[in-house]
């Protein structure tokens, strides 16, 4: 295992490098507030020191719905728009449109709009990720929606959704959150400081992880493949993202996502919405002895 510990630490100190030196890297803050007013980040869950050594975890409580609740969202902040409002205690889509290219002519784009003839319901699917999980209750298109701080990442599970009747095929996966130009000068601080906190917590709960499997070299060397590939699927996913280079919005969003990933992993969690987990077996009692296989009482001796 000494070799697996000596990569991932060399893994770490690349992974920490960049943070000063590039701005895409993440920090959080929520939707764009009006300028002027500064913006609190949330505080990261730094790990306890008895928790990397207890084997006992407990998960920070994840992003709640009002945090994207009546915000406009965008498809990386620039193309469509996606408007999640309340039914009751229901979450549904009020608003959902997006960009897509013609299934006749591919070159050409189109363009889809749900939820006006209605708002679409938008059923629980649990903490998978760390994250509560939605699903689009749309046969056409049963998008799932991670729920961030003043964001969604968006999953298609099934890839492009096709609408032969719009003659329009959508790829609506990747992150949907606010322009990137909407921030002001104050908020943009507010993300970089939180920038710093949030890397640190992701590479104290990666250490943990990696703790944790310290007698299991296959899952160790996964999790190090994983957290080292995680850099450049940031930055394949975030590239395109509006005001990215300026603000850095995309970026923390995805280690906010990844930071609860790890969590998830360490709590024991992941659960399905609807399924308990899985419970040790317990160990069977041993049985009573029945009449007929109790031991016979010891012969009383002979009185003289």
């Amino acid at each position: 295992m000494r070799p697996i510990f000596l990569a991932s630490l060399l893994f770490l100190s690349l992974f920490a490098a960049p943070a000063r030196a590039q701005m895409q890297l993440p920090g959080a803050v929520g939707a764009p507030t009006p300028a002027g007013q500064s913006v609190a980040p949330p505080a990261a869950s730094a790990p306890k020191r008895d928790e990397a050594f207890s084997g006992h975890f407990t998960a920070a409580r994840p992003p709640g719905a009002d945090n994207v609740v009546d915000k406009p969202l965008s498809l990386l902040g620039l193309r469509g728009a996606l408007q999640i409002g309340k039914a009751g205690d229901d979450l549904v889509v009020t608003r959902f449109v997006a960009i897509g290219d013609k299934i006749s002519h591919p070159n050409q784009s189109c363009e889809v709009s749900m939820g006006a003839d209605g708002p679409i319901r938008l059923k629980l699917l649990g903490t998978p990720d760390g994250v509560r999980r939605f699903e689009l209750d749309s046969s056409a298109c049963p998008l799932q929606f991670d729920v961030l701080n003043g964001a969604v990442r968006a999953r298609s599970p099934g890839g492009p959704c096709a609408f032969a009747e719009a003659d329009c095929r959508i790829d609506a996966a990747g992150l949907w959150g606010p322009s990137g130009g909407g921030f002001s000068d104050t908020q943009i601080k507010s993300i970089e400081k939180e920038r710093g906190a949030m890397e640190n917590a992701v590479r104290s709960h990666f250490r943990i992880l990696l703790s944790k499997y310290r007698k299991d070299k296959p899952a160790a060397e996964a999790a190090i493949k994983e957290q080292a590939a995680f850099s450049a699927e940031r930055a394949q996913a975030c590239r395109d993202y509006d005001h990215e280079e300026a603000v850095g919005f995309c970026a923390l969003r995805l280690t906010e996502a990844r930071d609860y990933r790890l969590q998830a992993r360490l709590a024991g969690e992941g659960v399905a919405a609807g399924k308990e987990k899985p419970k040790k077996p317990a160990r069977p009692r041993p049985k009573p002895a029945s009449a007929a296989q109790a031991p016979a009482p010891a012969p009383t001796p002979a009185a003289q």
